[in-house]
């Protein structure tokens, strides 16, 4: 781990892959506190769009010779190789380098009091679902998502004082170890990224470790329905305070579901304590709103101020996401790359939309985890009316050494999947969004709801088809 400095004397800071979501976050926390900022990424996005007009100076692709010499730190996107010109050039004129997660926890530090959300699923909307329900009770805590928040000013960003900081925490390659929380929200524990961790155990006791950095008197909210939390609470070495949340928890709920809302009858240890509407869909997101609740009321919040902001939460970008209509069907982006996700999402879409045909566009998201996951994807699907896929979205830096997969051999088995089980439905594969667009021109009809699904470049495609 890289030597910490202290984040309140740097002036200027050189970010590389600010486009991302979490780079381009503490890009605008730095330039708000009067730090002058550059940055680089590989193409033009919306996000580097934003921060120029936030006077961020940015150029695509790697020109070492525009860093200048006068440079404090060097922060870094995970998907930066050590190779990188911009880093290379960093480290011959003696500028200190650090990844965004380790940056992340040097922010952290400056902080009275930090609250980390990770997990496997749920972790973005989670963390924006507490920053909304804290902002709105007027705790002015600073946030960062992993996502674009409406209710947000800067999207990603919502720049508070510096009592409280409450961070999404990144489970890949371990990241979230650089941060060291008096609260961890634990949204649940399951087998993701398997181009690092070996298998869901190695998950567990990775998130043992960061449970057990919490201090004596840290807070734990936990998901009592996830098999693999329960494990990883019995085996804990010490014991932080423990919040359930789930069925058998310290907080639950039961859900009424209507079209176009769920309303959730809430108790705390077994008591009725209030009903609360989530326009919302699915199972997931009701999990996601108790546990946003839990660590609210831990952190002094009011169950009327509570509910309130948890009724009032307009969702989140590329999270069941209305884009429009496309041929009389509803169009929506969902980041959904996981089969977890996926499942929960169209079960979601099922009872929040009832009695409306589903078309699945999905692109899987990077070779690993599509062949690790091969067999979980392909049951996550059955919701659906209609597939589509799309080739799979590779990943620089992560696909490297990954035996080869397509989409086209998850189709194949989605389809003798179907056979098995008596389905009847088309399930198509396509090489390219050109051929996608032609597809789903094809088979979406009105009245249906289109479900535009991925980590990778689907949402851009779907943000297009929608705008034309």
């Amino acid at each position: 781990m890289n030597e910490t400095h202290n984040v309140s004397l740097l002036k200027r800071v050189h970010c590389i892959g600010l486009g991302g979501i979490g780079v381009s976050a503490v890009a605008k926390l730095l330039k708000a506190r009067g730090v002058i900022v550059t940055g680089s990424d590989k193409a033009e996005t919306d996000t580097l769009t934003e921060l120029k007009s936030r006077r961020i100076k940015y150029w695509i692709g790697s020109h070492p010779e525009k860093m200048g010499r006068n440079l404090d730190l060097v922060v870094y996107s995970s998907a930066v190789p050590d190779d990188d010109e911009e880093r290379v050039r960093a480290r011959h004129l003696g500028v200190r380098e650090v990844s965004y997660n380790a940056f992340l926890g040097e922010l952290a530090r400056e902080y009275k009091r930090v609250v980390a959300v990770t997990g496997t699923h749920g972790k973005s909307t989670t963390t924006a679902m507490l920053g909304h329900v804290l902002i709105e009770g007027g705790a002015n805590p600073t946030v960062v998502v992993g996502s674009k928040v409406p209710t947000f000013k800067a999207g990603n960003l919502h720049l508070g004082a510096r009592e409280l900081f409450v961070a999404e925490a990144c489970e890949y390659q371990a990241h979230m170890l650089e941060l060291k929380p008096d609260i961890i929200v634990l949204t649940n524990v399951e087998f993701d990224h398997p181009d690092y961790y070996r298998d869901v155990n190695h998950v567990r006791e990775t998130m043992k470790m960061f449970v057990e950095r919490l201090p004596k008197d840290g807070v734990l909210i936990w998901n009592t329905n996830d098999e693999h939390s329960r494990l990883l609470i019995e085996s804990l070495d010490f014991a932080p305070t423990l919040v359930g949340v789930g069925d058998d928890g310290d907080l639950s709920a039961t859900v009424e579901h209507a079209a176009g809302r769920q309303t959730m009858h809430v108790h705390w240890q077994g008591a009725h304590i209030g009903d609360v509407v989530l326009r919302l869909p699915g199972e997931h997101n009701v999990m996601n709103a108790l546990m946003a609740s839990a660590a609210a009321s831990v952190l002094g919040m009011k169950g009327e101020a509570i509910k309130e902001a948890i009724e009032s939460f307009p969702g989140l970008w590329r999270r069941f996401e209305h884009l429009g209509m496309f041929q009389g069907a509803d169009m929506y982006a969902d980041y959904a790359h996981h089969p977890t996700a996926l499942e929960r999402l169209l079960e979601g879409t099922r009872t929040f939309l009832p009695n409306r045909r589903i078309v699945l566009c999905f692109q899987p998201h990077q070779q690993a985890r599509t062949l690790g996951l091969l067999d979980e994807f392909v049951g996550s699907m059955d919701e659906a009316d209609v597939v589509n896929l799309p080739e799979i979205y590779g990943v620089g830096g992560r696909d490297d050494g990954a035996k080869a997969i397509s989409s086209e051999d998850v189709a194949a088995k989605i389809e003798e999947h179907d056979v098995a089980r008596h389905a009847k439905r088309t399930v198509t594969f396509t090489k390219d969004f050109v051929e996608t667009e032609r597809v789903l021109k094809q088979e979406v009809r009105k009245g249906d709801v289109l479900l535009m699904v991925g980590a990778g470049d689907i949402d851009a495609f779907a943000r297009a088809l929608a705008a034309r």
